[in-house]
C-alpha cells in the first residue's frame, strides 16, 4: 500500500511539474514575441501612437525646457519614448512630429 501511494504521489508530482514547465515556456515565448514587436515600433510621422506609451511617466510636463520643442497645438501632447520626443494628436492618436 505505501508504495502505491508514493507511486501515485510521485506521478502527480511530475505531471504538475510538466505542466508548471509547458506553461513558463511558453509564458517566456510570448514576452520574446512582445519584445520583439516593441523593438520593431515604427516611429513615423503619420503612423499611430502605441497605447503602451500614454502612461503619464512618458509625458513631457514642461516642452519648454527641452531643446527644439515647440508648443503643442491644440489636442497635441509631447512624449518622450525610447530617447525620441512625439508630438501626438490626442483625438487620433497618430503621431504629429518626431524629435530625435
Amino acid at each position: 500500500m505505501k508504495k502505491i501511494l508514493t507511486v501515485i504521489t510521485l506521478s502527480i508530482s511530475a505531471l504538475v511539474t510538466t505542466s508548471a514547465m509547458a506553461d513558463w515556456n511558453q509564458n517566456q515565448a510570448h514576452r520574446a514575441q512582445v519584445q520583439h514587436q516593441i523593438a520593431q515600433q515604427e516611429w513615423r510621422e503619420g503612423a499611430r501612437f502605441s497605447d503602451r506609451y500614454k502612461a503619464s511617466n512618458y509625458h513631457v510636463k514642461d516642452y519648454r525646457s527641452y531643446k527644439n520643442l515647440h508648443k503643442p497645438a491644440r489636442y497635441e501632447r509631447w512624449y518622450k519614448v525610447d530617447g525620441r520626443y512625439v508630438l501626438v494628436n490626442e483625438r487620433n492618436h497618430h503621431i504629429v512630429h518626431i524629435v530625435r
